[in-house]
């Protein structure tokens, strides 16, 4: 419970703070600590709260349309990524986590970017992220790395992925409760780590203003590594 606990303030403060990150921080972590299964289901539940909480500050700076469509394909590609989560056994599925993690921590570091636009690339965005969601709980990277294309101001880009991932999170819960890896057990976990989440996410709302971004992501991109490191040995040991 101290586990949970402190992973989810830590990953609710880097999601505020940056717009994205709170998957790729507290899934390869959580996965040690609970197993892949049960960390998706607990991750889910756990960013659902926090971009609710969130939306206020920042839903109006949204680009209505792009969210619309890439929620539209996230939808589309959610069940592919469902039927993997339960064909794969706990060992392979942390692995895979692992790696997702160490690679697009590495996309991301390099300050690569998707430069397409237009309905077909919203939608394939959504598609890709909407399979890693319900297969990883790591939905993040590919819409970071389209609205890092599309060159967004930082509220608008804040406020793009906190609606997209509200909007997402939420059904991709509802999914996996109904699939029954989503259990009372898990629900349980995520209640008691609200309240930290919800402080997590308030001190890196008043830290926004305050930090250099660039020294910011570049410690983000540290311990993103470090925790793909981690649970990669702990998959293949």
């Amino acid at each position: 419970m101290l586990a949970v606990t402190g992973l989810a303030a830590a990953a609710s403060l880097i999601q505020a703070l940056s717009g994205f990150g709170f998957s790729l921080f507290i899934v390869p972590f959580l996965a040690m600590v609970i197993g892949p299964k049960e960390t998706v289901a607990l991750a889910n539940l756990l960013g659902t709260a926090v971009n609710l909480t969130q939306l206020r500050a920042v839903g109006r700076a949204a680009e209505r349309r792009t969210t619309a469509r890439m929620v539209a394909g996230c939808y589309l590609g959610m069940p592919f990524g469902l039927a993997v989560l339960l064909l794969l056994e706990p060992r392979a599925l942390q692995a895979g986590i692992a790696a997702c993690v160490l690679v697009f921590t590495a996309v991301l570091a390099r300050g690569l970017q998707l430069r397409g636009t237009g309905a077909g690339w919203d939608l394939g965005t959504g598609f890709v992220s909407g399979l890693l969601n319900t297969s990883t709980s790591m939905s993040g990277p590919p819409v970071v790395l389209y609205l890092q294309g599309r060159r967004l101001a930082p509220l608008a880009f804040r406020g793009t992925t906190t609606v997209y991932f509200l909007a997402t999170s939420g059904g991709a819960a509802a999914m996996l409760a109904l699939s029954g890896t989503l259990t009372w057990h898990t629900a349980g976990l995520a209640l008691l780590a609200l309240p930290a989440s919800q402080a997590g996410r308030l001190a890196g709302n008043r830290l926004f203003h305050r930090l250099d971004e660039r020294r910011f992501r570049l410690l983000v991109f540290v311990v993103l590594a470090a925790s793909a490191c981690s649970a990669l040995a702990n998959a293949v040991r």
